[in-house]
């Protein structure tokens, strides 16, 4: 009954929009908009401050509502890979499986070095992504239909972030309340192929007939909104996703997401908010059966003169899992505070202080196999691990073409200590549309209590991981240094940027030489240094409202400092190229992808390869009336193998949809 109800619905959603599209809607036509240019757009994650994109003294990449409307974009991953220097790459779903893999300038998100925001907020990922664990944030968990813009900034971001900010910042920002009642709906079908086969440590294949060489993806979602009162509003999503393929596909899995905000304005100085998810997986061919996820974040907002801001917020999540085997549950909390003063004489302070809980309770009874021997344990984990954090960032403006940002913050470990993070980011407008950008940064990454903590192994396919109590944090130096030259009456743009990062007691996963439950076991380790560095350059080029172009290429040298040998998944070269065009008369747009990257290694010991690889991707689009849209994607069209052989890969992808919005 349960089953025949769900697909009721979604058959009835569809029926429904179909009904709607053969109402008489007249003639279609675009309404002509005075857009406003690229560089005029706000962003405001680099200095948590607002300031025009041309203007902003960080480093920062702008994607709006325009753009990711015009893309055609389907997912986070579609949206993001096309920004020079950061790379998404394989399949995502809630866990973020082995084969998703997001890194900025050679650092990856998935091990900790950049952070993921949703409205400013970090986010934190499920218990049980494979090695990733906390790190492992599905950037596709947010629908597009919620994405107002996504802004990523570059650099050492760890003063104003904390933990975790290394390389930098994603900041994906949701749409606004709407100012009039807004309802929306889409639906997807997509299927894709899978690797033709799988090669553990041992070197042993696994044939087609063990892995599902092709998986068939759902997905349907819907949104309201709408302006209650003149002071107050909502917005509400919610996404189902499944994924089938064949009995013996390890990633069959049925996700339900709601997410949704609400907004009150109180008086004309002081507003309040709510946002909130609610999240439940189902996961059918592994050992993880069922996980629920929460997430719940509350502020209020003073604006105590034109020149004076206040800031209050607390954030929830929690993460609840429950196997044959093993039951627990993982908890974020957060308060924090910030003070924001435009004395009006070249600065602009900004003072804030953060108080972080990060606590697991686990208990799990487990038989294994150690080394031939069979050992049957019980486990209970109950750890908590506190950070108070206090930081400063000064704005000063000494004349018109000159700003620079110092900045401190100081944080305190209940586990390692305390550690003094300072920064300076400095910005030197040589012509009116030309402008230098340098900075420098120390930033800290304490272990997660899951690298810290586990005392049983979990499985990261193909094999285990232990955790380490005898970690210590990472530090890392961030260097950068830029130019940025905006051409054609402000409708392109070029930058040219050299990076490093410099990274002692990095954790990695290392082999212990044993073996549990008959696959290898690792360890987490601290290296002793690595340094990423490399030089990116960035193109942009929007002539008019129909027709944009973003192309990049990014070098990258990386090394381990201890074994001399190179990162894993970090290649020397790597180039994309991203076009999109809408002929409005006719409502029908069209946008693709190429991205090259060169070999890399996906193992600490250099012993395996990935070979180079081009990536096609493109999309098409037809608007049926302003409510209306179908759509057709087709993802690595030439069927690249582009992954690591350890895990299954995402091969020739094809989707359709439709969206409706009214």
């Amino acid at each position: 009954m349960k089953i025949c109800n769900m697909h009721c619905k979604r058959i009835g959603l569809l029926l429904t929009m179909l009904l709607l599209l053969l109402l008489p809607s007249g003639v279609w036509a675009e309404e002509e908009t005075e857009s406003v240019t690229k560089l005029q757009e706000i962003v405001v994650t680099g200095t948590r401050t607002s300031h025009a994109i041309k203007d902003v003294p960080v480093e920062t990449t702008l994607i709006t509502r325009e753009d990711i409307e015009k893309s055609n974009a389907q997912t986070v991953t579609d949206i993001v890979k096309t920004i020079p220097g950061l790379s998404a790459t394989g399949t995502d779903d809630i866990f973020g499986s082995g084969s998703s893999r997001a890194r900025l300038r050679g650092l990856s998100f998935n091990n900790g070095y950049g952070l993921i925001l949703i409205d400013g907020q970090r986010i934190h990922g499920s218990s049980q992504s494979g090695a990733h664990g906390e790190y492992a944030v599905g950037l596709n968990q947010i629908p597009v239909s919620m994405i107002e813009r996504i802004e990523v900034v570059k650099g050492p971001s760890s003063v104003l972030y904390g933990s975790d900010a290394m390389a930098g910042v994603i900041n994906i920002i949701t749409r606004k309340v709407p100012e009039k009642a807004t309802t929306g709906a889409g639906v997807k079908y997509g299927w894709y192929k899978v690797s033709k086969s799988l090669n553990y440590y041992t070197d042993a294949e696994v044939t087609p007939s063990d892995y599902g060489k092709h998986r068939i993806a759902r997905n349907a979602y819907a949104y309201a909104g709408n302006k209650i009162n003149d002071s107050m509003g909502f917005l509400f999503n919610y996404d189902h996703e499944d994924s089938e393929g064949t009995s013996t596909s390890p990633y069959d899995y049925n996700r339900d997401s709601a997410m949704g905000k609400f907004d009150v304005v109180f008086s004309d100085t002081v507003s309040a908010w709510v946002k909130g998810e609610i999240s439940e997986f189902e996961r059918t061919t592994t050992s993880v059966t069922a996980e629920d996820s929460y997430r719940i974040a509350a502020g209020l907002d003073f604006d105590i003169s034109e020149n004076h801001m206040l800031m209050f917020k607390g954030y929830h999540y929690l993460d609840e899992f429950s196997t044959s085997s093993r039951d627990g549950e993982i908890g974020f909390d957060q308060i924090e505070f910030q003070y924001t003063w435009n004395t009006g004489v070249g600065h602009v302070l900004t003072l804030g202080s953060e108080f972080q809980r990060q606590g697991i309770d686990y208990y799990m009874n487990n038989t294994a196999t150690v080394n031939d021997v069979t050992v049957e344990t019980t486990t209970t984990v109950k750890e908590d691990v506190d950070t108070f954090s206090v930081y400063l960032q000064d704005e000063w403006t000494l004349f018109d073409k000159l700003v620079l940002v110092p900045g401190l913050r100081w944080d305190d470990h209940s586990t390692f200590g305390d550690s003094f993070n300072p920064k300076l980011n400095v910005m030197y407008r040589v012509l009116e549309n030309t402008s230098l950008r340098a900075s420098v940064g120390k930033s800290f990454k304490s272990p997660t209590i899951r690298q810290l903590y586990y005392d049983v192994p979990f499985w990261h396919s193909p094999f285990w991981i232990a955790s380490n109590p005898d970690l210590e944090p990472e530090e890392s130096i961030g260097y950068s240094a830029g130019i940025e030259q905006w051409l054609f009456d402000n409708k392109g743009m070029v930058n040219i940027s050299y990076f490093r990062n410099e990274i002692t007691d990095m954790v990695v996963t290392d082999t212990t030489g044993q073996t549990y439950e008959d696959a290898p076991l690792y360890i987490y380790e601290n290296v002793e240094e690595a340094t990423v560095q490399g030089v990116e350059v960035t193109a942009q080029f929007y002539p008019n409202d129909s027709f944009s172009l973003t192309a990049g290429y990014t070098f990258t040298d990386s090394e381990d400092e201890s074994t001399g040998n190179d990162l894993t998944y970090t290649p020397d070269h790597a180039f994309s190229i991203s076009p999109a065009y809408e002929y409005m008369p006719w409502g029908l747009g069209v946008s693709g992808t190429l991205a090259y990257a060169s070999d890399q290694y996906t193992d600490t010991d250099n012993t395996r390869t990935q070979d180079a690889h081009v990536i096609v991707d493109g999309k098409i689009f037809k608007r049926l009336s302003k409510m209306a849209k179908i759509t057709f994607e087709a993802d690595n069209i030439f069927d690249s193998d582009h992954g690591d052989d350890r895990y299954t890969r995402t091969g020739r992808t094809f989707t359709v949809g439709m969206d409706m919005e009214f």
